[in-house]
């Protein structure tokens, strides 16, 4: 489990060989300082998700996480004594859970399976949490229906989707993101802003790339041009929701009592405003602006 695996723009599957974390270790993959890698940077670049999450409260609860990837989030439930089961497409990720959990030697169930048809009995967990996922699946409204029926009555949803009312929907990705991709036309851009914004120039050239595959059609289409500036070069599809969206789509689904809530500016391509997002103010303009949107519901009872 020591290969790295470069994406590749429009390449078959993703999110095999493009997990979130892993272009934030330089350590193997599947050891345990990769795993402290990642979970050290994800929760400094996030620090809000531990509130959202409270871990420390589904002690004794049974969770199920959507999603998993390699398992930051779920090690944190089962940490806290939580009942934790992870379900993930990708078999990378199935596999690198797994070896998390062995190495803490905690107990959990990571199964690979898809989260339109997840493979439980109705009513079998209270919490079913889903993080940077939802956006990423065409059929949305098959995931929420599964999430609400393998909840127990009662029981608790948290989504994380983009925000389409967000600093880095208008700002980062459709007007400074789009105005660098137009700039790849030149030879050394790719290395100048590299340089500038502190990403890996790979994924610069990921989108010189897509230029030459796509033409000018890349930085006219939103949608290509949106999947390929969230989560890189290569990623095929993601959705943003406005807080009516998400709201309507939980409550049409088998879910009642929603609640959003907004946070993480995600302004990481702007040197200085890295350092705001760190700030009070900053905070506070990351529950209006913020590029994370949380919808919190609970399972409808039966009518």
């Amino acid at each position: 489990m020591n290969d790295r695996v470069e994406p590749k723009p429009d390449q078959p599957g993703f999110w095999e060989s493009y997990q979130p974390g892993f272009r934030f270790s330089r350590e193997p993959l599947g050891t345990a300082a990769f795993f402290r890698d990642v979970e050290e940077h994800r929760y400094r670049l996030e620090p809000h998700i531990p509130a959202i999450a409270d871990f420390a409260r589904w002690q004794g609860k049974d969770v199920l996480e959507v999603g998993c990837g390699v398992a930051t989030d779920g090690i944190r439930f089962a940490r806290a004594g939580a009942n934790y089961t992870g379900i993930d497409e990708s078999a990378t990720a199935v596999a690198l859970a797994r070896r998390r959990f062995q190495l803490e030697n905690l107990q959990g169930r990571i199964l690979r399976a898809s989260a339109t048809n997840l493979p439980f009995h109705a009513a079998n967990f209270d919490l079913v949490w889903c993080h940077g996922v939802l956006h990423h699946i065409d059929d949305a409204v098959s995931v929420v229906r599964e999430c609400s029926r393998v909840l127990r009555e009662g029981g608790q949803v948290i989504f994380m989707v983009y925000h389409r009312h967000s600093f880095n929907y208008y700002i980062g990705i459709m007007t400074i993101r789009r105005l660098l991709a137009a700039a790849l036309f030149v030879p050394g851009v790719a290395a100048v802003a590299s340089g500038l914004t502190g990403e890996p120039i790979e994924v610069f050239e990921g989108h010189r790339q897509l230029l030459r595959l796509h033409g000018i059609r890349y930085l006219l289409n939103r949608d290509l041009f949106v999947a390929n500036n969230t989560d890189g070069p290569g990623n095929s599809l993601s959705r943003m929701y406005t807080r009516a969206e998400i709201t309507d789509l939980l409550e049409r689904n088998g879910f009642q009592h929603s609640e959003t809530r907004v946070r993480y500016l995600n302004a990481r391509i702007f040197p200085l405003a890295r350092s705001l997002e760190r700030t009070p103010l900053g905070r506070k303009v990351a529950t209006i602006v913020g590029w994370h949107l949380y919808a919190f519901a609970e399972k409808r009872a039966p009518a």
